[in-house]
């Protein structure tokens, strides 16, 4: 028999109720990557309010704390991130998405993402219409 080593988290806060959209939260760990019921899951423990505890951060939420806070998840500890609650479709079903932002992070209306003004600048390539123009 093959045995998984299992790593005792702690408690996890609750969707809705120990934090809800526009909270502010700080985070308090660097995470852990774990095996979940469905899969790999990123554990961070959070402080809000008078609260603290556990929550599973998504990859929509890394990869926006990545662009506001670097790479090293280490120094994310003690930085703040904004809840974002949004309806989503997952398995056929409409529930809430729970995101933890950035605290500038605001929502693309035209590309649907996250991103951090003065972070997240997408460039416009010039279209060039004539080569004779550059001497081609």
């Amino acid at each position: 028999m093959i045995y998984k080593k299992k790593i005792s988290l702690g408690a996890f806060l609750k969707k809705g109720e120990d934090f809800k959209e526009n909270d502010i939260i700080e985070i308090a760990s660097e995470g852990k990557e774990v095996e979940g019921q469905f899969g790999m899951q990123n554990i961070f423990m959070i402080k809000v309010k008078d609260k603290e505890g556990n929550i599973s951060f998504n990859q929509t939420t890394i990869n926006n704390l990545i662009d506001g806070y670097g790479e090293n998840s280490i120094n994310w500890i003690g930085k703040k991130a904004k809840v974002w609650e949004i309806l989503s479709n997952v398995q056929g079903k409409m529930k809430k998405v729970y995101y933890f932002l950035h605290p500038e992070t605001e929502l693309d209306d035209k590309t649907g993402q996250f991103i951090i003004p003065g972070i997240n600048k997408t460039e416009e390539i010039p279209i060039i219409n004539e080569d004779s123009e550059y001497g081609a």
